[in-house]
């Protein structure tokens, strides 16, 4: 399944890519995100929890940032495993300027397993969407306090 979108963030880029790169920021706005652990082989342990529909119960995975380009893009990958099945995402995130804010891009793949594929694509794909909504919306209100542009 494809999970692509755009998000506009009242921040610089340079703001944004820390934002989104930040492991204390992504515990404080990812949707379910009980721990972020670094690994010594540069990724992050992670254990979620979901309590929307099929995907409901505990995940344990790993999250890793790969081919990054500060301030402008990375690679997002991810893996968990859970009650509900499995999920496998390899996503890119490309951020722009655009004015005075930032445009987030990202566009990848997901990979779903177990009663989780059973949702069919629609049912996933509105969770997804409402998931990453709820991200971004975290992440526009770190950057309202943590924007390093000048105010003149």
């Amino acid at each position: 399944m494809q999970l692509s979108g755009n998000k506009r963030i009242l921040a610089s880029v340079d703001t944004v890519y820390r934002l989104l790169t930040d492991p204390d920021v992504l515990m404080r706005t990812m949707p379910g995100l009980k721990t972020l652990t670094p690994t010594p082989d540069g990724k992050y342990a992670a254990e979620m929890e979901m309590g929307v529909a099929a995907i409901k119960g505990k995940y344990q995975g790993s999250m890793e940032m790969v081919d990054p380009q500060p301030p402008h893009s990375y690679r997002l990958v991810m893996t968990g495993q859970g009650p509900g099945g499995y999920v496998e995402v390899n996503m890119t995130v490309e951020i722009v300027p655009d004015g005075e804010s930032s445009t987030v891009r990202y566009n990848g793949e997901v990979v779903v397993g177990g009663t989780i594929a059973s949702l069919g694509q629609r049912v996933f794909t509105g969770v997804a969407n409402y998931l990453v909504n709820q991200f971004f919306a975290a992440i526009a209100k770190e950057a309202e306090r943590q924007d390093d542009r000048k105010v003149e």
